[in-house]
């Protein structure tokens, strides 16, 4: 009994130092944010009121026009506060540079704590930990393994192409952004993971559904302070919704491990001793077989891989679909270079992908139009000037694709599509990091050749069987203000077979 009271002092006290802590931090980000432009501040909330009671495929919209808007003034820098968060933007390629090619300052935003008890892995080491986990996967990204994987890609993309083909008859619109997604998740687990799930003939995966769950609810957590306290959080309910999306998600993934691990051991599935001739799934489980990964840091490097090479996919090559749609002579071109390079062959092979120089423009613009990823952070561990303000440690800075694709100093008239920015020439004219839709530096998208090779073989088969129609307007299907830029409304089209 004589205890009681002292722990509870030493309980109030720490309590009470948090809270001081906290209030130390808003002070200081309120101090430095306040000198740094940005949108105007309100008292306490800061610039929340932005956000407050707005639809999702408004934030991005917010964020271009303001973007814009600070440019105009002269502003290579754009800062947002929230209570406890400052957030600063770097708006030009030379700006962002300092952020970029640094090689300490690689922690992720705070806003990726929600990320953690789902992936971790690659996508949140830092350290010797990052540079070990990358050298180990690197060779699952080797030329010589991209090629191997074409044929996988040619086999779904043809599944696809069946499973559209009831919409072309009927000439009914149909929203194919689901049937990209459940596409591209066969084709990860296949070539990944060497597991089949058949995700093309289940319309009502799991998986599908836990994973847009989640990163919706991560994106509320991230723009709504109130959740930022995890007592709030669990009152009101956000906690349970997250344990059962994580629930699902760890439990596909253990069963994915689970299976590949009882097919090498059967002997069912053929495995190598050679890393470059491993999928991914058998080197990891090598890895754990020699006690270099734990079983949390398999199932993370696995979930990261999944996330990494499947949403971000679906995301970009729908984006690409739509463009397609909306400008009918840009993709008459792409069907011409088809079947100039492709003639007749069903496949497409590795060195005849390498050969669609124009399809490559497209898909570059498609990406500059519609970032994949809108934007990810760093959290600072030390202060850093960047173009003369001084951003305090702790604070975020902003690697945002959806600022930087939208600078009109940079790409003039940037809603039009236009795959001719792309052109050598017009290349050497701009900084390196104006265009980043993998991100720059030490920390860029590992996985970048894969899923440009996954895209272009999608996009390669949708073309050259189907004209591709739009059924809604350019702008009534707007990109989402997600980890990954979905569309609002999907991407409603209709398709007419090509004779």
């Amino acid at each position: 009994m004589a205890l009681i009271i002292p722990v509870f002092i030493a309980l109030v006290a720490l309590y009470i130092l948090s809270f001081y802590k906290k209030i130390r931090n808003n002070l200081k980000f309120n101090y430095y944010g306040s000198k740094i432009p940005g949108p105007p501040l309100k008292f306490l909330m800061g610039n929340t009121y932005m956000f407050q009671n707005l639809p999702n495929e408004e934030i991005q919209v917010i964020f271009k026009r303001e973007a814009k808007k600070a440019r105009e003034r002269g502003d290579t820098v754009l800062r947002y506060l929230l209570p406890g968060k400052l957030i600063v933007w770097p708006l030009d390629g030379k700006t962002l540079a300092q952020i970029l090619e640094s090689t300490t300052e690689i922690h992720k935003g705070s806003d990726y704590v929600m990320f953690e008890p789902w992936v971790g892995g690659l996508l949140l080491l830092v350290g010797d930990r990052w540079k070990a986990h990358r050298k180990m996967i690197t060779p699952t990204f080797h030329f010589a393994k991209l090629e191997g994987y074409v044929n996988v890609f040619n086999q779904e993309s043809k599944i696809l192409i069946e499973c559209l083909e009831k919409f072309a008859d009927s000439g009914e619109t149909v929203d194919i952004f689901p049937y990209i997604n459940r596409c591209l998740l066969d084709i990860i687990c296949e070539t990944a993971m060497g597991t089949k799930v058949n995700a093309q003939f289940n319309h009502n995966h799991s998986y599908l559904k836990a994973v847009k769950g989640y990163t919706a609810l991560m994106l509320k957590h991230s723009m709504t302070p109130i959740l930022w306290s995890s007592f709030m959080f669990w009152a009101l309910g956000y906690k349970k919704q997250q344990d059962d999306y994580l629930r699902t998600l760890k439990n596909f993934t253990a069963g994915v491990i689970t299976e590949r691990k009882a097919a090498l051991e059967s002997g069912e599935a053929e495995t190598s001793n050679s890393k470059r001739n491993m999928n991914f799934l058998d080197m990891m489980l090598s890895m754990k077989e020699s006690n270099a990964l734990s079983e949390e840091e398999l199932r993370g490097e696995v979930d990261t891989f999944m996330f990494g090479g499947h949403d971000t996919t679906t995301t970009s090559a729908s984006w690409t679909v739509w463009c397609l749609a909306h400008n009918p002579e840009i993709q008459q071109k792409v069907y011409e270079e088809i079947m100039e390079i492709c003639g007749e062959d069903m496949d497409v092979t590795y060195e005849q992908m390498n050969k669609m120089n124009y399809l490559d423009l497209v898909m570059k613009e498609s990406k500059r139009m519609y970032p994949p990823v809108p934007g990810v952070q760093r959290q600072l561990q030390k202060d850093m000037i960047i173009d003369g303000y001084t951003v305090p440690a702790g604070a975020n800075v902003a690697i945002a694709p959806v600022a930087l694709h939208s600078n009109h100093l940079v790409f003039k008239d940037p809603e039009v599509f236009d795959p001719n920015r792309f052109l050598p020439e017009e290349c050497s004219k701009r900084h390196a990091y104006d265009y980043i839709p993998f991100s720059a530096g030490i920390k860029n998208c590992i996985g970048q050749k894969f899923a440009v090779l996954n895209e272009k073989v999608l996009i390669i088969h949708l073309v050259r069987n189907y004209q591709i129609e739009p059924m809604m307007k350019l702008g009534e299907t707007k990109p989402c203000f997600e980890v990954v830029s979905k569309p609002s409304k999907g991407i409603p089209v209709k398709l007419t077979k090509r004779v």
